[in-house]
């Protein structure tokens, strides 16, 4: 069984990562600097208050006016779908 620092990794950093690469082909550099700060939070994927503010940080996406190719907006609805699993997952956690 993966720990949570693998978990988050895997289901955040890396897609997240990902998706700035599929902004850097598709040239859209606000959304790429955009996701890319998210990424920096993420880079010790044991923090867990980090990661709470990585996941508040990327439910903002959707209101700052960013228009997103299909592939993307898939991309982005999984990532946000885990984050918040994740971060439920810690909330949980903390009351046991």
């Amino acid at each position: 069984m993966p720990d949570f620092s693998e978990i988050v990794s895997e289901r955040l950093t890396r897609p997240i990562l990902q998706l700035c690469e599929l902004f850097a082909e598709e040239g859209a550099l606000d959304q790429y600097t955009f996701f890319s700060g998210i990424s920096n939070m993420l880079r010790d994927p044991s923090d867990e208050p980090m990661i709470l503010a990585a996941t508040i940080e990327l439910s903002r996406c959707a209101f700052l006016g960013f228009v997103y190719s299909r592939e993307a907006q898939t991309r982005i609805d999984k990532i946000l779908e885990d984050a918040i699993d994740i971060a439920y997952t810690m909330s949980a956690s903390d009351v046991n």
